[in-house]
């Protein structure tokens, strides 16, 4: 069995064909055969002799010749030498390179070449007996790829080496590859080296694959472990030249990647890849269409069909249809002569060999993502045009080689897990199911879909929190979805954290917020009895206290020392009872009986008089703000305050960012924080129940604080002016979209995420989902309202404590009165003498001389009448006795 004559049979057939296109009418045919010399031989006569064959009436004559393939000149001497016995068809058996360009640039008799052409064994044909052809093996060249069996023809080609190559280098440099995987297998490694060869020149780096050593399905996952670890943040380029069956075998394993176990929501060969694959297309596509219909990007270089305009006109050629019926004719007689498998082979090639050998042009196509006509909602993959290549390397583009590209995940579906969160996240329900959810977690997804072309569908979390760790390392919630892999994405109000980001990627933060106190508002009548002293802190009415008696002391003691009563006598001297009620009533705005006569005394109740109309100023206005406005603050307004009472429990929500927070921070207010939750938690387990309501509902039974994000209380706030936030923020909190860990979408989401930042489109969000703000009835501007009793209690209070403080008085002076009575008849065992005060009777004496004064002084005691004088006064007395 010879490849020789395996050709021979199904040139024959193809001659037949040939002659079927230019010449219908034709009865005969010539077929000049040019064979190799043995290198042993050294034939004078190289024309061997002629036989013929009948087919469909129509008689085939071969002439049958031999020359040395080592001189190139000889081989294109005997073509012409042919030429000359007019054949139609000129067939040189021999796949050598420089054999094959050299007849392509004799144009005179029309030509085709086939390639690769791997027939059985036919017999339709017969060599004369003076025939034989060189069977000797020729050396094997180390490391040179084997080449099947291949029918060269000169004159204008449909395609040759040249012109694979041309256009497969023209069309990588057009698209800026940098680098490229090759696969190919024996048949085409020398269309291969030289393809490489060419790109080389342009700086294209490459690493080839045969395919015919991957002779296993593992051999060929090993090689896309390779291609998927150059997968990082850029796409990688992968060119195929080889046969269908063998694009097929790499196509379907490329296809299935994805979703190998080992790989599920880890790799992303469908959409990192481009796919630039040279091959020959059936004229039915659907099995090449389903080896690919998971890979974005494939375009299709099909050099089994050629494209020219002239190949349209009815009045040039025949039509196809019509030449397919010569062709079934052709195929019943050559059966007849036992040569099946040579028309089995050319029906396979029949769309190459019918058309025009001037037709030069080959289609480019891509594998396109379009919608199915019969439902409009699914999506199919069909192969469409985008432009044509000439062999020569000429080409047009009627669009992107790889247009997948511009339409991002190209309607893939991806699951994505939520929880209820409002605002971020809140559920649709009907009949108790969840159908859909709205919020700025819900808008933000929609966004992201009409932006990069997907589709989605929700899920929740079996146990409906966001993620928290377990002694084992493993995680709950949301997080512990993405950990496992089950969801390709996490859209919710949950924060980026280190420890998070560990099992899984966040994104960009889509929003900001704080972390805060919510507590209910106290009872406003719960402390009305301390009314009257609200309007100042404890601190400033203990300064007032301080400052009332010392500032008496000070008086009494600037009227001890002043001069001035030593010059004008005594009258309106302060003593330490007078100045201290005297300075009393000035802080009340009534003042005393009678002010100090002295300069320096005067000085200082002036002053004392300013600090008291500042103070009943203030005290005045802030009692008529108290009374009429009601301002409720909360106990406490930070952390530090909050673990420093005993009447309220705090708690916060589990399998959230504030467990690991408050149990892993550093910082001993945290760690006080996190205390108390657990001392609270040993007797009651709803501080840290997952479920917000409780928190809330707690609220009203006790006094109870919930910890958390801003976010959240600014809804359970709405239209509920009985909560209120205490005034210190931490600003600790960031959420992220979620994704599996090191995934290959996280930049493309974060690019996405940002762009809608700057384009204002996540404010818009906020504005729409946010509550409006709800002013609660009084909280803006002061209104009239009538004075409750309970209002103004601490003034009768205040009453009430001077009646029964002047009663205890009252009670003391009788003590003590009973106490010095008895003290007297102890004393002098005589009851004590109460003295009556009289008027006492002053007059001005002139020029008086009395003897017996002494120091000023003069003392007379007559019939119970004392009789002072004293530096030029006279006073008199009675003293009434018991």
């Amino acid at each position: 069995m010879l490849c020789w004559e395996e050709r021979l049979g199904f040139l024959a057939i193809v001659f037949m064909e040939f002659i079927l296109v230019y010449n219908v009418h034709a009865s005969s045919g010539t077929i000049g055969v040019i064979n190799n010399i043995c290198s042993h031989e050294h034939p004078e006569n190289t024309t061997l002799g002629t036989s013929t064959l009948e087919l469909q009436n129509t008689t085939i004559n071969v002439i049958w010749s031999q020359a040395d393939f080592t001189e190139l000149y000889l081989v294109l001497q005997k073509v012409k030498e042919l030429r000359k016995n007019h054949a139609d068809l000129v067939y040189v058996n021999s796949t050598d390179h420089s054999i094959v360009m050299a007849i392509s640039n004799l144009n005179s008799t029309p030509a085709l070449h086939l390639n690769d052409v791997n027939q059985e064994t036919v017999e339709n044909l017969v060599a004369p007996e003076s025939y034989s052809p060189c069977q000797e093996t020729p050396p094997k060249v180390e490391d040179s790829p084997t080449v099947a069996c291949s029918a060269v023809a000169f004159g204008k080609n449909i395609f040759d080496e040249f012109g694979i190559t041309l256009m497969v280098s023209r069309i990588l440099t057009h698209l800026q590859w940098t680098s490229t995987f090759a696969f190919f297998e024996n048949s085409t490694a020398h269309n291969i080296d030289m393809i490489l060869e060419k790109i080389n020149e342009i700086g294209i780096k490459h690493r080839t694959f045969n395919v015919d050593n991957l002779r296993t399905t593992d051999d060929i996952l090993q090689v896309l472990d390779i291609i998927h670890r150059e997968v990082v943040d850029r796409m990688v380029n992968i060119t195929i030249v080889c046969h269908l069956d063998c694009i097929e075998r790499i196509l379907k394993q490329a296809n299935k990647y994805d979703n190998l176990p080992a790989n599920f929501r880890r790799t992303a060969l469908r959409d990192h890849t481009f796919w630039f694959v040279v091959t020959q297309l059936p004229g039915d596509e659907a099995e090449f269409i389903q080896s690919s219909s998971e890979l974005d990007n494939v375009c299709v270089l099909n050099i089994n069909v050629t494209t020219d305009e002239s190949a349209l006109d009815p009045n040039s050629y025949l039509n196809q249809q019509k030449i397919i019926d010569q062709l079934g004719n052709i195929t019943t007689l050559v059966q007849s002569t036992g040569s099946s498998s040579a028309i089995l082979a050319l029906k396979n090639y029949s769309q190459s060999i019918f058309s025009p050998v001037s037709c030069r042009t080959y289609p480019l196509s891509t594998l396109m993502w379009k919608e199915n006509p019969e439902n409009g909602t699914s999506l199919i993959r069909q192969l469409e045009n985008v432009g044509w290549v000439e062999v020569n390397g000429r080409f047009q583009f009627d669009s992107k080689l790889y247009p997948n590209v511009e339409f991002g995940f190209n309607k893939r579906n991806f699951l994505v897990t939520t929880t209820w969160w409002p605002p971020f996240t809140e559920r649709i329900q009907e009949n108790g199911q969840t159908i859909d959810y709205v919020g700025f977690c819900a808008d933000l997804l929609k966004e992201l879909k009409e932006e990069l072309n997907f589709t989605y569908t929700y899920t929740e979390p079996s146990d409906n929190e966001f993620g928290s760790m377990y002694a084992n390392k493993s995680w709950s919630g949301m997080i512990g979805q993405l950990e496992r892999r089950e969801v390709d994405l996490m859209v919710a109000g949950a924060s980026i954290q280190a420890s998070r980001e560990q099992v899984m990627d966040f994104t960009h933060p889509f929003y900001y917020d704080t972390t805060t106190i919510l507590i209910k508002r106290p009872d406003p009548d719960e402390n009305k009895m301390f009314t009257l002293a609200k309007p100042f802190k404890i601190e400033v009415i203990v300064c007032i206290f301080f400052v009332l008696p010392v500032s008496a002391f000070l008086l009494f003691v600037i009227e001890k020392l002043s001069p001035y009563y030593k010059i004008h006598g005594p009258e309106g001297r302060q003593n330490y009872q007078m100045s201290f009620w005297y300075m009393f009533g000035a802080l009340l705005t009534q003042g005393g009986e009678s002010l100090p006569n002295s300069q320096s005394g005067r000085t200082m109740i002036t002053f004392f008089w300013l600090f008291s109309l500042i103070m009943v100023a203030t005290y005045s206005g802030n009692l008529i703000a108290f009374l009429t406005v009601t301002i409720d603050k909360a106990p406490f307004n930070s952390l530090e305050e909050l673990v420093e009472q005993d009447d309220y429990k705090w708690g916060i929500l589990a399998g959230t960012y504030f467990v690991t927070w408050f149990q892993e921070s550093p910082f001993e207010l945290l760690q006080k924080v996190w205390s108390g939750i657990k001392t609270f938690n040993r007797t009651d387990t709803d501080v840290l129940n997952p479920d917000p309501n409780v928190h809330i509902d707690k609220m009203y039974k006790e006094k109870y604080v919930y910890i958390g994000d801003k976010s959240y209380m600014e809804v359970r706030k709405a239209n509920r002016c009985e909560l209120i936030t205490a005034t210190e923020e931490i600003p600790n909190m960031s959420y992220g979209i979620g994704l599996p860990n090191n995934s290959l979408y996280t930049k493309l989401f974060s690019d996405k995420i940002l762009s809608l930042q700057e384009g204002g489109i996540l404010q818009t969000f906020k504005q729409k989902h946010w509550p409006r703000e709800e002013f609660c009835h009084g909280s803006l501007v002061a209104e009239a309202k009538e004075i409750r009793l309970i209002d103004v209690q601490a003034a009768f209070i205040v009453v009430g404590a001077g009646i029964a403080l002047g009663t205890i008085v009252l009670l003391i002076e009788k003590l003590v009165n009973r106490l010095s009575l008895r003290f007297c008849l102890k004393k002098e065992n005589t009851p004590c003498k109460h003295i009556k005060t009289v008027p006492t009777i002053e007059m001005e004496l002139d020029e008086v001389e009395i003897s017996g004064m002494s120091n000023g002084v003069y003392s007379v005691e007559d019939n119970g009448t004392n009789n002072h004088i004293n530096n030029g006064y006279y006073s008199q007395s009675s003293l009434d006795g018991y």
